[in-house]
């Protein structure tokens, strides 16, 4: 009795697996009234999942600033410059989840501290979140405004306004599948 107890338990706690290929973090950015594209290549996403348990429910993620692209080369390069990202001193960018709370469906609202440039803010983001046979897809579209994390300083042609579209894909007792 005891070791099925344990074995259920220990099921519905176990983190789930990232999914890196279909798993993806985009953004856009006007400059000059044009949008610019770009992605992060790197990241960790640890998380649990459990709609009838929020409380023990989480996301967080670890993102490698130098893994930033928008396929121009020269602007690759300047945003790991010390007026925008700083990767010399701000390598990553973490985020940490405290709490998830139900809207209605698959929709949620992800709570938590976003840590850019050594800058901390607490943000509240829209997410929907599905499972199908252990397979489980987070997706977000938010905006940030990058001024709050001092990335970029003042500019009139860049906007303030950053689109991220973020998409986490995880399996439950999988191996991860790079």
């Amino acid at each position: 009795m005891f070791i099925l107890v344990f074995s259920v338990t220990t099921c519905f706690t176990q983190e789930l697996v990232q999914n890196d290929l279909e798993t993806s973090i985009n953004f856009k950015i006007k400059n000059f009234g044009i949008n610019v594209a770009g992605v992060f290549n790197v990241y960790e996403f640890s998380s649990n999942f459990d709609a009838a348990n929020l409380k023990d429910s989480f996301m967080n993620a670890i993102i490698s600033v130098k893994s930033i692209t928008t396929n121009t080369n020269a602007i690759d390069k300047h945003l790991l410059k010390s007026d925008f990202f700083d990767v010399e001193n701000h390598p990553k960018i973490i985020y940490k989840s405290t709490e998830i709370e139900k809207k209605d469906g698959s929709k949620y609202i992800i709570k938590g501290f976003l840590n850019i440039k050594g800058i901390k803010k607490r943000i509240e983001t829209p997410i929907e979140i599905k499972e199908k046979g252990g397979k489980f897809v987070f997706s977000a579209n938010f905006t940030l405004n990058r001024k709050d994390f001092d990335v970029g300083g003042s500019s009139l042609v860049l906007s303030k306004k950053v689109n991220v579209k973020m998409k986490y894909v995880a399996n439950r007792n999988q191996k991860r599948a790079f």
